[in-house]
Order: C-alpha cells, then structure tokens, then sequence
C-alpha cells in the first residue's frame, strides 16, 4: 500500500474514532434543564400565561411548552354540545369523539342501530342518544361520515414497510362531503362538509382542489365557527405546496392570532416556510396583523432586542404579546448578563472566601518606586549603549555595564506591571457591598445600552397607560435597577407602585424585587439588617410551601410541574444571601443560606445524606463553622433571624453531622476531636454509618512501591483511622524524637491522598480528574499535593540512622514531592496541552530526592524500587 493510502486510511480512522468518541459524550452527558438553567428571579408567567406561554423565553427549546394554549377537542366538543342544546354537554361530545379506543369508535359508529347492544359508557351518553333522535339525522349522518374520514385520512406509517396513503379513496370520500355540503341546508353542518372535502383533498395532495373549495365556498361562510380557523391552516399549507410560501406564511400568522388552538402549529410553521418577513409585512392591512407579525419573529429572537417589542406595542398596545415579549427581553438579560455578573457559586471563589476573612488589599503605591527606578535603569543603559556605538568606542567594560543596566531596568518595569494588581484580585473579583462579580467593560457598557432602551420602553407602557397592566413597566424597571447594583434606585421605583392595585402574581413578583433590592443595599450585614429580611424570607417560604412538592420526577421537568418560587428561594440563598456572608467572612452563616436553599424532597440519584446537606459543607467547611451549625441545631437561636435559617436544620441528621465533622477533624490533624465525633453518642451513630460511609480499600498504614492498590489488605473505617492517628499522635508528644512513629504517621496521611486506596477517609467524591490538579480545597495539602506527609517522611529521615529506614523514607518524600507538581489541563489550554505534558511528565521524573537516592545503592529497599518504580528506574538511567 501507498504511503498516502496508508496516511489517508490512518486519517479517516482517527477522524471516525473521535466523531464516535463524540457521539457517545454527547449522548451520555446531562441535559440541562431548559427552564432551569440560568440564573432568574423574574417569574415569566406573570404576563400572558393563558395565551402565549409557549413564547416565554428559553435558549434550549423552540418554544416554551409543546402545548397548544386551548384544546381543539376541547373547542370542537363545545360547538356540537352548543348546537345540540341540552341535555348534551361539551365533556360527553369530547368523550365520544376524542376519547375512544378503535373498538369504542366501531360500537359508537353502530350504536344508532337497533340489534347490537351499547356498552354502559356510550348507553349513558346524552352525545349518541341526541344524535339517534330522527330529527337529528342530518348530525347522525355528518358524525358517521366524520369517523369514515377519520378512519381513511390517518397514517399508520410502518417504518420498515411503508404503505402510501389511499389517495383514491381520499378523492373519492372527498367529492362525497362535496356533495353532501351542496345537498346539506343546515349551516352548522354544510360548513362541516366543506371542511372535510377540502381536508380530504388536501391530505390527498389535491392541493389545487383543497384550495378552491376554502375559496368558493369556506371563506364566504359568515360563521364564526372554529372550524374557519383549521380550514384556514390547511388554505396556507396549500398555499406553500403551490409555490406561494409569502401568502402561506401571511395567511399562518392569521392562524397564530385568531385561533388558538392552532397557534403553535401556526408559528412553526411560519418559521419552517422561512419566508422574507419583509415580503410578508406587505400583505398585512391592519395594525394588528402587522403586530402579530412582529410578535411571531420576537418571539423566535432569543438575542437581546427591543425593536420587535417597540413594533408590537406600537401597532396593538393593549395586545399580552407586549407584556410576554417585554419579560422575554428581561429574561435574555438574566441568562446572558445577571447570571455571570452573579458568577459567586464556584469553587474558586469558594475558595477564596471560605476560610478566612479577607486580609487587606495590598497596595501598589509603595511600588511605585520600582517603576520609576527601573525606568531610569534603563534609559541610563540605553544611553549609554547609544553613546558607546555612536563613537565607536571600542570598550568592552562600557558595553557590558550599558547592557547591564538595560537588562536590570527592563526587568524592574517588566516585574512591575506583572505583579502590580497582586492582592486585588479578590477585591475587583467582587467589590465589596456587592455580590455581583466585576465584568468587563466592553459586556457592561452593550448591557448598559440596552437596559436603557427597555427602561425608556417600560417608563413609555406605564405613562401612556395603553396596556391592560401598566405597572409591568414600573416592576421592570425596578430589576432593571437590581441588575446595575442601584439598590436605591430601584427600591425608588418600587414606591410607585405602593397603593396600586396589582394582580397576585404582579403583586408576589414585587415582593420578590423588595427583598432583592433590599438585600443589595445591604453593605455588610447585621443582627438590624437580618430583622429587616426576616419578614420577606418568611413569606417567601410560604409561597415556596403552599406550590407543594413537583408534580413529577420527569427530566427535564414540564413548565408546569416546578414550583417558581422554591426556584427563586434556591437562586436567592446561593447567589445572594450566601455570597454576602462570604463577603465579610462568615462561613458558618453562609453554610445555613446554602442548606436553606435546597428543598427537603432532594435530587432522587443522591443518597440519603448527600441530599440532607449541600455540596459546600462537604468541601469547605473547617470544624469551628460546622460545630456552630451543630450548636444551632441543638440550642434553637434566641435571634428570630437565625432560629428560622436553622429550621433547616430539622432535616439534617446529626448522625451525619457528626460524621462530617470528624471527617473535617482528619483533614485538619485533630484526631482525638475526629475520635470524639465519631463516636458522638447523641449523634447514634453506633459505628454502622462511619463502615458504610468511610472504610478504605485498603490499609492506610502499609507503604507500596507505587500508588495502585494493595491487594489483600483489610482496610480501616474512619473511626478506627482517627483512633490510629491519635495514638501516633500522642505518642510522638511523649517521644518527640521517635522516627518510626514520623513515618507511620506520613503514611497514614499520604494513603489519604486521591492517589492512594485510603482517599475516601477524608474526601467524598473521588475524580481521575484530580491527579496533580491546582489546589482548590482546604485539605487539598494532604489530598493532592501530600506537603504535610513529605515533611513527616524527611522529618523520619532526619531522626533515623538506619540505611534501609533512611532510603524507605527517601523514596517516599520524593513521591510527595511528585505531587508537587501542577498536571497540564487541556481543558485549560488545548493548544499547548502536549507541551506542557511533556514537560510535566519531564519535571515528575527530575526528582531531587531520586538524586539523594544514590546513597542508598548498597539497600535492598533501593534494589526494590529501582525494579518496581519506572520513574526512578528512568531517572537512574538519564543520569
């Protein structure tokens, strides 16, 4: 075979395997939840649920719901029971005409003969006995012929045998609801028959026909019927097969305003002829439709925009499209603006705010100097180097003095502007009295832009007073304030609506801005500024309370089944309120937020205690901020404020309070702290939960050549670990000079790290991923980079005068010191990913301590390790 060949056969192999590899990502990764998935406090379904909730705003979906806003059967049922009269009512015509199985439909169908025998369900229906009243003959015929043309209009399509439609058959049903429409006097019935003639044709790809019967005779009916409204949609689809998808798309748009039950079908189809909306604009005759047409592209516009919503307000401002497009665009802003500037529930900034409270910005003033210094340092070298070559000086000494001083300076000034903003990182991160982020001046300045147009729009709505719910202006313009960190401007706002009357969903959604606004203005937080939250977080979990639990498991959830306020309850304790206390360095606060932002009925693929307590408190509570919490729970707070954060608490056991807290008492050394909370009486936990939640795979006091596992070994549970580490503890306090315990001590510790079988004694989750990643977590000194076990083994060293003791000792502080190095993410920087591998793995193997290793050659731990160890065995060989 050719090269080429070979290569090419090489390509179109790597590129099959990773399209595949792709595949299988994407299909076994989560979906997000498309109502969920951005940050949001303002509820949509306060502006046109009834009638246009479908458009409300989502990124994820083409529409919002797939469900019509009104039930055809529903709409169809109410005419025939309107047009029978009483005793007929509109839920038994539903029942029969929608609601029945194939065998129900052939007993229905023969039900108006004498012999067979009705079923109870169709014997009590008041539908069929209407329709066998002989003065109702003309109904009778009409609904047997419905069902006829049901029967042969649907398409049981069989993917693997496909049988056409009986287009025949069609045609010929079709020319018979012709004639029966021309013979049939009644209207209500001959508008029927017109119906299904041009319906049957239409399905028989008889478009031309299908579009002179709505024509000649459908479009002159002066009903009001709902069945003008179906032959309608059928006219634009008739309209698109012949070629004319300008006048399809119009005549959808008429679909979409005036009848309801087709109004999604009619939106998507717009959509799908892909029409130019100019062409389109041209046919529209009134403001209105020319509304409409405005609204159907608004609402597929999931970018920020307010030209739509002026348009739409501008030709129909009484319309609820004004209101839903107008809460669109706040939406928008949530997902592409508020929820990054709330960018403060992430592990770093969890990090960084989670262990103490922050130390004083360093300022750059004192160096200055360095600048200034390093500036004269080099123009001096510069000038010098000028003069030097200018005279042609042959003076090496000069020279070398010149390009000292030029090297020196441009190092001063290059020091300088990499390290002036040190120490501020956390401060521009998040200034202080907000909890949103800082964002960059480019995004802040095109966001700024368009709040303005929408709050020039929303002070437009309330002042011209057109709009059915004017204050919907006044509310926005309030979040609007909430979202450029104007609290007093917003709350300002608010006022106006004081003494409005105001619907309840307006009206909650106006308490909800309050206590957002409320909070913001807040700069530090206080016993007076808890009192004055108190009553809004108070109602707040009312609301979440009287919306019950969900109505489903399904995922995603269906709009319908999620309680909006237990979202908005979530989003403020974790984003908010959490944040805040963070801010100012109260973690044990912020970690009784966070549990009070999760509802009691938890994700179902967590286990039970997991879903008592949120992910913060296993990764970056410290025992003092834990035992707080405990305290909390065990002596209810005289402070209103706080006793009602800790209802919370009611839900979390204390056996599992007690199990995280010694587990965070491992992490921090305190093993005869972790000895006591182990065995916790008051928190029951009779050793049953400490096996089930903690034993390690294997022993953490045995040393292995290399990290993976040791076969036949008993592991331990944390409490008998936490006993072990005590004992060497107390111990090593009575003979501070014991080697052996040093060692042991170093060992059980590095065991604990994610390289080793013992890491579930002080870590929950365990991740490949966490192989030589930077530091995140407080215990990340011991489970990632193994610092506190290194200086125990060199200590262990140190003490020992034993060669083979000395060499064991060795060999393990260079495996810690391995852990020191930080492994190259290709989630960080893909393009430079295989260098900074190669590096890495470079680094791994230049070990200082496999140098010092050499003085042990005569060990036969050495011999050992050489043999078992590829690193040291590679490092032994470049050397």
């Amino acid at each position: 075979m050719k090269t080429w060949k070979k290569l090419l056969l090489c390509f179109v192999s790597i590129t099959g395997l990773c399209l595949i590899s792709a595949a299988i990502i994407i299909a076994c990764s989560d979906e997000p939840d498309p109502y969920d998935y951005y940050t949001s406090f303002f509820n949509p379904n306060i502006q046109g649920e009834k009638d246009f909730g479908a458009f409300y705003f989502t990124d994820y979906r083409f529409t919002y719901t797939d469900d019509e806003p009104v039930s055809e059967a529903a709409i169809n049922a109410a005419e025939w029971a309107n047009y029978l009269g009483q005793p007929v009512i509109a839920a038994d015509v539903e029942k029969i005409m929608y609601h029945l199985d194939s065998a129900g439909k052939e007993r229905a169908y023969h039900f108006f003969e004498q012999d067979p025998p009705a079923a109870d369900s169709l014997a009590s229906s008041k539908f069929l006995w209407a329709l066998k009243d002989p003065a109702r003959e003309g109904a009778k015929k009409y609904y047997q012929f419905a069902q006829r043309a049901e029967l042969l209009g649907q398409s049981n399509y069989n993917y693997w045998e496909p049988a056409p439609l009986d287009t025949a058959g069609l045609k010929t049903l079709a020319s018979e609801a012709l004639q029966s429409a021309t013979e049939e006097s009644d209207p209500f019935l001959k508008l029927r028959y017109f119906y299904q003639a041009q319906r049957l044709n239409h399905y028989a790809a008889n478009f031309s026909e299908a579009k002179n019967i709505y024509d000649q005779h459908i479009a002159k009916t002066s009903s009001k019927s709902h069945i003008k409204g179906w032959a309608l949609a059928l006219k634009a689809g008739e309209e698109r097969r012949l070629g004319d998808t300008t006048q399809a798309a119009y005549l959808f748009s008429k679909v979409f305003a005036e009848y309801p039950e087709r109004r999604l079908q009619a939106y998507r189809n717009y959509h799908y002829i892909g029409a130019p909306f100019d062409d389109v604009l041209k046919l529209a005759r009134t403001p209105e439709e020319k509304a409409n047409l405005y609204a159907i592209k608004g609402f597929a516009n999931s970018e920020i925009e307010t030209d739509n919503l002026n348009q739409v307000y501008s030709n129909a401002p009484s319309s609820f499209m004004v209101g839903v497009l107008l809460v669109r665009e706040i939406n928008k802003l949530e997902q592409y603006y508020l929820t990054p500037a709330l960018n403060n529930n992430t592990d770093q900034f969890y990090s960084n705010r989670s262990l103490v409270k922050t130390e004083p910005q360093q300022q750059t003033g004192a160096k200055k100097w360095l600048l200034w210094t390093g500036l004269i340092v080099l123009l001096t070298g510069i000038v010098v180097l000028f003069a030097v070559f200018k005279n042609q000086q042959n003076k090496p000494g000069i020279k070398i003095a010149g390009g000292l001083l030029t090297l020196v300076g441009a190092v001063c000034m290059v020091w300088f502007f990499m390290h002036k903003s040190n120490g501020a990182v956390q401060a521009e991160q998040l200034p202080q009295g907000s909890f949103f982020v800082t964002m960059p001046d480019s995004v802040k300045t095109k966001y700024d832009a368009h709040i303005e147009k929408l709050r020039n729009f929303c002070t437009k709505l309330t002042s011209d007073a057109k709009y059915s719910e004017p204050q919907i202006g006044t509310l926005t313009n309030a979040y609007l304030y909430f979202m450029q960190n104007k609290p007093d401007d917003g709350l300002a706002a608010l006022d106006k609506l004081d003494g409005q009357t105001l619907n309840a969903k307006i009206g909650d959604q106006k308490q909800i801005v309050n206590l957002l606004l409320s909070a913001q203005r807040i700069k530090q937080l206080k016993a007076v500024d808890e009192a004055s939250l108190l009553p809004s977080l108070q109602w707040l979990n009312s609301k979440v309370k009287a919306g019950g639990k969900p109505k489903t498991d399904a995922y995603p959830p269906p709009p319908d089944s999620q309680n909006q306020f237990e979202i908005t309850q979530r989003n403020f304790y974790n984003y908010v309120l959490a944040p805040a206390y963070l801010r100012q360095g109260d973690t044990a606060r912020a970690a009784l937020a966070m549990l009070n932002s999760q509802p009691n009925n938890g994700p179902q693929y967590r286990d039970h205690m997991f879903k008592q307590m949120p992910d913060f408190w296993y990764n970056y509570l410290h025992s003092a901020q834990l035992k707080q919490v405990i305290n909390w729970k065990t002596h209810r707070p005289a402070n209103p404020y706080l006793a009602f954060l800790s209802m919370a608490l009611k839900q979390v056991d204390y056996s599992n309070l007690y199990e995280l807290l010694g587990t965070i008492q491992l992490r921090e050394h305190h093993y005869q702290d972790a000895v006591g909370s182990f065995g916790n009486e008051d928190a029951n936990l009779k050793f049953a939960r400490v096996d089930e939640a903690g034993i390690s795979n294997g022993n953490p006091f045995i040393v292995t050549i290399n990290d993976y596992g040791q076969p036949d070994t008993r592991g331990l549970n944390k409490l008998q670990f936490a006993q072990k580490m005590a004992e060497l503890k107390a111990k090593l306090k009575n003979d501070p000079k014991n080697a052996d315990v040093y060692f042991q001590m170093a060992t059980g510790i590095y065991n604990t790290s994610t390289y080793c079988d013992s890491w579930n004694l002080i870590s929950y989750i365990w991740s490949s991923y966490d192989f030589g990643r930077k530091q995140m977590y407080y215990y990340d000194g011991d489970y990632i980079k193994t610092s506190f076990a290194k200086q125990y083994y060199l200590k262990a060293r140190e003490l020992s005068t034993d060669p083979e003791f000395k060499a064991k000792c060795t060999f393990m502080a260079a495996k810690c010191e391995q852990k020191e190095h930080e492994a190259p993410s290709y989630m960080d920087n893909y393009a430079a990913y295989e260098k900074r591998e190669k590096a890495f793995l470079k680094a791994i193997k230049q070990n200082s301590h496999f140098k010092e290793m050499q003085e042990y050659k005569a060990t036969r731990f050495y011999k050992r390790a050489v043999n078992e160890c590829s690193y040291l065995s590679d490092f032994i060989k470049s050397n």
